[in-house]
């Protein structure tokens, strides 16, 4: 059966969402359709699980959740501003921290 990218997105089942962020949160964002329309994956950083998925990228949306979701003490996260700022806002105890991925780039940026 062949299946692209979009096919296996569409096949994606809502996980069952805690009542409480997990210690380690981490929160990055995806394309549902690559240019056109993003969404966030939360996930739990210690158990290497999803969380939730929300349906943008914004900082409203983010913050709403971590208000509904209190909890998470480290968030784990990209450089994008819109992540920060629901973290200033809805989570300021929590210690943010960037993602490997993006620190292995902008390291392998700064040497090249």
């Amino acid at each position: 059966m062949a299946a692209g990218r979009t096919r296996l997105v569409g096949l994606l089942e809502e996980p069952p969402t805690p009542g409480q962020a997990p210690r380690v949160l981490g929160v990055d964002e995806f394309a549902f359709r690559r240019g056109r329309r993003y969404g966030s994956i939360l996930v739990d950083v210690e158990a290497g699980q999803v969380v939730d998925v929300l349906p943008d990228r914004t900082s409203e949306t983010f913050a709403a959740w971590l208000t509904a979701h209190p909890g998470a003490e480290i968030i784990c996260r990209d450089g994008a501003s819109s992540y920060t700022k629901a973290i200033k806002e809805a989570a300021p105890a929590a210690l943010e921290i960037a993602d490997r991925w993006h620190l292995l780039q902008n390291l392998s940026d700064a040497v090249e």
